[in-house]
């Protein structure tokens, strides 16, 4: 069998999903970029005029920071169910194989929305931190 790099799995995975798995899993991601600039921004901004940081910064982290991980949960649950209806309209499977695609969307799924929450929560963190030591 031929090892693939995760780069590769993950590209293959997410060319194989379907097309709300392939949504979701980019607007995701997108908040886990997102909260990298809106960090990178904010640093910034906090270096020219100490403590001046607009509310809507942290309160877009924090957004972020929570929403990420439920709406992963939530999307990851969506696959999950169709995964299984799909095992039981489909049933006998004779292998293991037949079941992995679907596993993977709902594992992807999850793992951008990890990455969104767990960005988030560092830099909101981080920023906090900068807001604290300049106070």
């Amino acid at each position: 069998m031929k090892q693939l790099c995760c780069g590769a799995k993950f590209a293959m995975t997410f060319g194989d999903a379907s097309p709300e798995v392939m949504l979701l899993t980019a607007v995701l991601l997108a908040a886990a970029l997102g909260s990298i600039v809106i960090w990178a921004l904010a640093l910034r901004r906090l270096a020219r005029s100490p403590g001046d940081l607009a509310p809507r910064t942290l309160a877009t982290l924090d957004g972020w920071r929570g929403g990420g991980p439920l709406i992963a949960a939530a999307g990851a649950a969506h696959v999950m169910m169709n995964f299984f209806v799909a095992v039981y309209a489909y049933a006998p499977v004779t292998s293991y194989q037949e079941y992995a695609p679907g596993l993977a969307e709902a594992a992807m799924i999850l793992w951008a929305g990890f990455q969104a929450g767990g960005i988030a929560a560092l830099c909101g963190g981080h920023l906090r931190g900068h807001l604290r030591q300049q106070a």
